[in-house]
């Protein structure tokens, strides 16, 4: 069946300038309030679309994975003008039809029908023609239980995940306290006064199947880990690897990035070298830090917000350089005590390691779940008693 069967455009605007609340679509957030509010105090929102409980909207104008949602949290609310709004007949639940258009058979379709020269832009006409498979609601119910009850797995594990980064911290406050006020008075140094070195990465752009792993600005994470999810390839000549490339025990320091994100600092703790990016500086340090402590530290809330207020440029492009990272004053306990807490910490993230592989493999499950009932060819929803 084609998805313009069973929806409908949606195009009632805001009239009567109702103080509705405004909303975006993002594409983690879903439905997010916060994110686009901020931005549209003082505007004329006469022009701005309805979207009741239970409709559809998206940007035709930024549509990537997961920037499609449907409204659930209010009465009511409003989006830009530049969005779709689309509602549902009766014979197609919201769940079903929200999980179809974040299964990946449905994100190609979205990738292969968008159009513009400057921005992709996918209109309602294209999105009318998707086939989807359409079985009974009771089916359809049965589906998205099923489906529900994966996710719930997967978001449990995210957050023991969230619960060990937090115990990381919670354990560097309990025996070093703040890094910022130092109110434990440890001898205090510029960062640069206890570095060996501190390099920036290539500006070389990845390749196809390069000869070295290559570590972008995305590969770090907020929390202050690595993330290998989406890692491209470089090749690079020879005489600048040793310039580029990091090892264990290396500081990764994000030092270009927007405002909410500068200064995402991680410790690589893998055996493979890489080869990092440009925005990237290399910290090696002096055998009086570990890097374990240093990488935490630059992690607590505190430092972010010190981070934050030295980093310099616009909003979607801080920037703090290798003198200006050289020059932050950072305690500096005894040695004993910086790796007694590398062992907690190297203790917790082998209990991450087993998190993460079993969340993995659920990850997996729920892939190959959306695969089965969302691909254009597979449309059997007789064995649902066999899957649950």
């Amino acid at each position: 069946m084609k998805l313009g069967d069973y929806i409908f455009e949606y195009s009632q605007r805001n009239k009567e300038d109702k103080n509705y609340p405004v909303y975006s679509v993002t594409n983690t957030l879903g439905f997010c309030q916060e994110y686009f509010s901020k931005d549209v105090s003082g505007k004329d929102k006469t022009t701005y679309k309805l979207v009741p409980r239970g409709y559809f909207a998206y940007n035709p104008s930024r549509i990537n994975v997961g920037s499609v949602d449907w409204q659930k949290s209010e009465d009511c609310v409003i989006v830009s003008p530049l969005y779709v709004v689309f509602g549902l007949k009766d014979t197609l639940k919201p769940e079903y039809l929200k999980y179809y258009l974040k299964s990946k058979p449905t994100n190609e379709l979205i990738k292969l029908s968008t159009s513009g020269t400057v921005r992709d832009n996918l209109k309602y006409s294209s999105l009318e023609k998707f086939p989807i498979p359409v079985p009974s609601i009771e089916e359809q119910k049965a589906i998205c239980s099923l489906l529900d009850k994966i996710n719930r797995v997967i978001e449990a594990k995210k957050e023991q995940l969230k619960e060990l980064d937090n115990l990381a911290q919670a354990i560097f406050y309990d025996m070093f306290g703040d890094p910022v006020t130092n109110e434990n008075g440890w001898e205090v140094k510029q960062l640069g006064e206890e570095c060996t070195e501190l390099r920036y990465g290539t500006s070389r752009p990845a390749c196809e199947n390069g000869q070295y792993k290559y570590l972008r600005m995305g590969n770090l994470t907020t929390s202050g880990y690595l993330d290998l999810t989406n890692l491209k390839t470089i090749d690079i000549p020879d005489c600048e690897v040793d310039k580029c490339m990091v090892k264990y025990g290396d500081v990764l320091f994000n030092r270009t990035n927007s405002l909410d994100l500068i200064g995402k600092t991680c410790m690589f703790d893998l055996e493979e070298p890489m080869i990092i990016a440009g925005y990237i500086i290399r910290v090696r340090l002096s055998d009086r830090l570990t890097p374990r402590y240093v990488s935490v530290a630059f992690n607590m809330p505190s430092m972010k917000k010190l981070l934050r207020k030295m980093a310099k440029g616009a909003v979607n492009q801080a920037n703090i350089n290798s003198k200006e990272l050289s020059s932050i004053r950072i305690p500096i306990p005894p040695l004993p005590l910086q790796q007694a807490f590398a062992e907690k910490v190297e203790a917790i993230e082998r209990q991450k390691e087993l998190i993460n592989q079993s969340l993995r493999e659920v990850q997996t499950l729920f892939d190959s779940r959306m695969d089965y009932w969302f691909s254009e060819e597979d449309d059997d929803f007789g064995q649902l008693d066999k899957l649950d």
